[in-house]
C-alpha cells in the first residue's frame, strides 16, 4: 500500500496544491468555494481539476488521506461532545442513550456480538424422493402466497 509521501511524490506540485485546497473547500462549510474558482486559483481549466478528482487514482487517494487527516485533527472535539452526551449537559440534564452507548462501545465495555447457532446434522444422506417432497412442499407454500 502506497504511503502519503509515495501519493504525493506521484503527483505534480500542482495537484498536490488542489488536492490541499479541495480538501480544504470541503471542510470550509458557509465559505466552500466553487470548483471553478479553484480551478482558476490553480490556473487550470475546470475540468481539469474534475478529471484529477475522478480519474487520477493517486490524486483520489492522496486527497482521501489528506481528508482522514483533517478529520483526525477534530478527534478531542467531538470526544468533549460525546461527553457531553454522557454527562447530560447538551440534552437538558438527561444523558443521552445513544451517547453512553457509543461511549461503551468506543471504551470496549460493550460489543456488539452476533452469535449464530446451529444444530448439527446428521450426516444421513437425503433420497430423491425427500427432496422432492421437500420441493413439491416449499411450491405449495408459495402458490398460497
Amino acid at each position: 500500500m502506497a504511503t502519503l509521501s509515495d501519493l504525493k511524490a506521484s503527483l505534480s506540485d500542482q495537484q498536490v496544491l488542489a488536492a490541499h485546497l479541495l480538501t480544504e473547500n470541503e471542510f470550509a462549510g458557509k465559505e466552500k468555494r466553487t470548483q471553478e474558482e479553484l480551478a482558476d486559483d490553480l490556473g487550470i481549466t475546470r475540468m481539469q481539476l474534475y478529471k484529477w478528482r475522478t480519474e487520477n487514482s493517486d490524486f483520489i487517494k492522496y486527497q482521501a488521506a489528506l481528508s482522514t487527516s483533517m478529520l483526525e485533527s477534530y478527534r478531542a472535539e467531538a470526544d468533549a461532545q460525546l461527553l457531553k452526551l454522557v454527562r447530560g449537559t447538551s440534552n437538558n440534564g438527561i444523558p443521552s442513550v445513544k451517547g453512553l452507548q457509543l461511549y461503551y462501545e468506543i471504551m470496549g465495555v460493550k460489543q456488539n456480538k452476533l452469535t449464530i447457532e446451529s444444530e448439527k446434522s446428521s450426516s444421513r444422506r437425503i433420497s430423491d424422493e425427500e427432496v422432492s417432497a421437500g420441493l413439491a412442499e416449499l411450491n405449495d407454500m408459495f402458490k398460497e402466497n
